[in-house]
Parts: C-alpha cells; sequence; structure tokens
C-alpha cells in the first residue's frame, strides 16, 4: 500500500524510526547525567525499541499478507 505520494508503509516506518533514533541520540548526548545512569537509559530504550521493532514487523508482515 502507498500513501498519495508513493511512498510505501515501509519506507515511512524506516523513515520514523531513523528519526526516533536520531532524536534518542541528540537527547543521550545533551542529558546531564553520569555515564551509568546514561548506559541505564540506553539499555531500557533498546529493550523498547526491540519490542516495539518486532510488533511493527508483525504489522507489516500481516498488511502483507493482507494484499496478497
Amino acid at each position: 500500500m502507498s500513501d498519495d505520494r508513493g511512498h510505501s508503509e515501509l519506507t515511512l516506518a524506516l523513515v520514523f524510526l531513523a528519526g526516533a533514533l536520531v532524536g534518542a541520540g541528540v537527547a543521550l548526548l545533551v542529558a546531564p547525567q553520569s555515564g551509568a545512569e546514561t548506559r541505564e537509559k540506553v539499555a531500557d530504550w533498546a529493550k523498547r525499541a526491540q519490542e516495539k521493532a518486532r510488533e511493527a514487523a508483525a504489522g507489516l508482515k500481516d498488511a502483507a499478507r493482507r494484499d496478497t
């Protein structure tokens, strides 16, 4: 499926994820906290991102099945 400009859902999802990664990186660079706190936050963020990626992949897989 595409939006009205011809972009696929996968492309839009990847652009969104790239923007989220850039925003998270900037936030980590400017956050006033210790290294241990930053590492803990990165680990928590990575776990949540992995869960969301799995959910997104399952959703895209379901959408692809419906389209075929």
